[in-house]
């Protein structure tokens, strides 16, 4: 499923590699449901590992701590697959909801490698 992403350049927002720990939440209540691994980011969307069962559709929240800048990716699953240790998952960010998303997208496209 996620495969090919990385060498596909006709993307607006090319994936990036990353390894990242932090909490996930609903995105109704606010609460923390689990912890999640970021995988790979991109301006549009993150995939994420983690124990935490999620349906396509369902509505998360991530939070992001990026220099001294927080992030809050609000999103939809919008994928599952295999994942190294857990359950991946595609999530497609929300324009509208995120917080500090131009600040996300400048951080992918010019600090990751």
């Amino acid at each position: 499923m996620f495969e090919g992403y990385e060498s596909d350049e006709r993307r607006r927002y090319p994936r990036k590699q990353v390894s990242h720990s932090t909490n996930i939440m609903s995105a109704e209540t606010k609460n923390v449901l689990g912890e999640c691994f970021l995988t790979n980011v991109s301006g549009s969307g993150v995939a994420i590992e983690s124990d935490c069962p999620f349906s396509i559709g369902q509505k998360v929240l991530i939070k992001i701590n990026i220099l001294s800048d927080v992030i809050v990716l609000a999103g939809e699953i919008v994928r599952t697959d295999k994942g190294f240790f857990d359950p991946l998952y595609g999530i497609r960010i929300s324009e509208q909801e995120s917080v500090n998303l131009d600040v996300f997208r400048s951080y992918v496209s010019h600090q990751l490698n």
